[in-house]
């Protein structure tokens, strides 16, 4: 592999515009060499000779002019990465001085686990800075090693030996000297001397990790599974002739197959999210050591598609399976994945399952904990499983039913608590915004807003609730006074959505004229993506006016479009989760933060209210508008 493409592909994006511009200076030796007036090189010949500049005073004043240009934007360049340097490395021995005279104190003083998050955290702090370091360093003698190769120069090598050499970016003896302080520190006060264990806590892996062939192996090897079974059941649809079955069939397995849908979505928004550098694990607050890669999200997708699939099988060929009644077999589906994410045994990924369901308890508990950025993404992905949600709550309801013997079991219609549900997600994500308006202390007029904006949610499933409540008393869904509300209602909410989307979720509109018309400055995307997500997810948003056609002119049944919306809604959330995590990334790196934060109290003043008091501030500081 090249040096340049090396250098992309190791570097920390949240610090890309303090590191070197590789690419620039590689650029302008290329170009040098394609223009040069020299008429002594052949066409052929890949280098321009310097001291051929003796033959022709063009060719001199071309080859001095170059070398003073080129220089200078080296100069340029050192001094961005030197002052860069220079910051974080003051910014480093505070901390480790802090660190000390916390860990040095009574141990009581501090919570040990919170030192021990706080010690971990600076070291991989100090990494990213070793990185940068040593990345600038090879990307400065490279440059200037190809400068004397094609120029046949040797005023490169003795650039670089007068001015990066000496710089004191390059001298790496204090930081190998900090991050040996910080292991031995964690390895005395945190672990009682075993170094191998503070290792084992400390170790950073590698800042782009593969995942392991053997991962990709299962990966590939259960999404084969479930492609074919997946087949199979697509087929066993096609020819089945039990109408009640079918109909049976999808209303107990919509949320399932919804909720694999969402799992395959977000393997692959969690494989592109690296792909082109968006740092998710930061963005959700992640620990790098523990990370789930992408290869075990699409292995977990598929296994629990595999397991759903299989059940679709044996309920559709249940009599050939020599089973009578078909109807315990989604409960296969539901049940099996809900008992592994609670499942306390250390394995299949202990810590990321215990991290969910914290999450979904903050969720539930909004207004009376802070909010960090993975409990609002959560609770808007809930907003776009709502019928995933309902579908679940009638499967629960059938069982119930169904096991109790109740006549009512196989009645699949909406009751009191459908509306409950529905309420629920966007309560959960008003309770958010109102608890971040709150701690907010700048520009807390916007999460009223946010607010303001999933309360008309909340208005709109009110509205739907009475019109289907009082839809039997009129011939026509028009007749039904209650519809302009609805339509009003719905009309409102899907316009403050969809302008919210693209402004504050997206945050394009940004530019409006040039070459990124309508989007930002920066983009991680191909330009064409973010026209493409723009159109979708406003279409999309409007998708309910298709549904009310549809049901009003008879082309569709009603249940027939919850299913189509449901599997669009879910499609929208995957385009809005790259773009969303794109902007709260370029937040980031607008900070320069690569790395989580760090609290520390002064010692004898802190107290466990002082510490939760502080990281709500801090964190409802350092996140993007939401």
């Amino acid at each position: 592999m090249k040096f340049g493409k090396t250098f992309e592909s190791h570097l920390t994006h949240e610090w890309r515009q303090q590191y070197m511009d590789y690419s620039e200076l590689d650029a302008m030796i290329r170009n040098a060499v394609v223009n040069a007036p020299d008429r002594q090189v052949q066409k052929s010949s890949r280098y321009v000779r310097e001291q051929d500049s003796s033959v022709d005073p063009a060719v001199a004043e071309y080859y001095e002019n170059f070398r003073r240009n080129f220089f200078a934007v080296c100069h340029q360049e050192l001094s961005r990465v030197e002052d860069f340097f220079a910051q974080k490395m003051a910014e480093a021995r505070r901390k480790l001085d802090e660190i000390k005279i916390q860990l040095t104190a009574v141990i009581r003083t501090y919570n040990a686990r919170h030192m021990g998050f706080v010690c971990s955290e600076f070291y991989l702090s100090l990494i990213m800075l070793q990185n940068f370091q040593s990345l600038n360093y090879t990307a400065f003698r490279k440059i200037c090693k190809k400068y004397d190769k094609y120029i046949k120069s040797d005023r490169g090598a003795a650039w670089f030996k007068e001015y990066v050499s000496q710089a004191p970016f390059s001298k790496e003896e204090e930081l190998m000297k900090m991050i040996t302080d910080v292991e031995n520190l964690y390895t005395t006060h945190l672990t009682h001397g075993d170094r191998a264990k503070a290792m084992e806590k400390l170790r950073v892996p590698p800042l782009r990790q593969v995942s392991p062939p053997a991962r990709v192996f299962m990966a590939g090897m259960m999404l084969g599974l479930f492609v074919v079974s997946a087949i199979v059941v697509l087929l066993s649809l096609i020819y089945a002739s039990n109408s009640t079955l079918l109909y049976t069939f999808g209303r107990m397995y919509r949320g399932l197959i919804t909720w694999v849908l969402c799992c395959f979505y977000l393997a692959i928004n969690v494989y592109v999210w690296q792909r082109v550098g968006i740092n998710h694990v930061l963005i959700f607050e992640l620990d790098a050591r523990k990370r789930v890669l992408p290869a075990t999200f699409l292995e977990l997708s598929s296994a629990i598609g595999y397991v759903c699939t299989l059940s679709m099988l044996m309920f559709l060929h249940h009599k050939e399976f020599g089973v009578d009644v078909p109807y315990h077999f989604p409960l296969i589906s539901i049940g099996l994945p809900l008992l592994l994410l609670i499942n306390p045994i250390p394995m299949l990924h202990l810590k990321a399952r215990m991290w969910i369901l914290r999450c979904f308890g903050r969720i539930v508990a909004a207004p009376f904990f802070h909010v960090q950025f993975a409990d609002f993404w959560i609770a808007d992905q809930l907003t776009s499983l709502v019928q995933c949600i309902v579908d679940n709550y009638h499967l629960v309801r059938f069982y119930f039913r169904y096991y109790m013997k109740l006549p009512t079991a196989f009645d699949f219609e909406p009751d009191f608590m459908v509306p409950i549900i529905r309420c629920l997600p966007p309560w959960f994500r008003l309770a958010q915004c109102l608890r971040r308006y709150y701690d907010k202390h700048n520009k807390p007029h916007l999460y009223f807003l946010n607010a303001c904006k999933y309360f008309s949610s909340i208005i709109v499933v009110i509205f739907s609730t009475i019109l289907m409540e009082t839809s039997d008393e009129y011939s026509s869904m028009f007749q039904n006074p209650w519809i302009w509300p609805y339509l009003l209602a719905s009309l409102v909410s899907t316009i403050y959505f969809s302008v919210w989307d693209v402004i504050y979720d997206f945050g394009l509109f940004q530019v409006w004229k040039g070459e990124h018309i309508f989007l930002r400055k920066h983009l991680v995307y191909r330009k064409s993506f973010y026209y493409f997500a723009i159109i979708t997810n406003v279409l999309i948003r409007f998708i309910w006016v298709l549904e009310i056609c549809f049901i009003y002119y008879n082309v569709l049944l009603p249940n027939d479009c919850k299913t189509i919306a449901s599997f669009l809604e879910v499609t929208r959330r995957f385009i809005w989760n790259y773009l969303r995590l794109e902007n709260e990334h370029l937040f980031n790196v607008g900070n320069f933060r690569a790395h989580r934060d760090i609290y520390l109290q002064p010692i004898g003043k802190f107290t466990e209210e002082d510490s939760r008091i502080d990281k709500s501030v801090q964190t409802a500081g350092r996140q993007s508008s939401f």
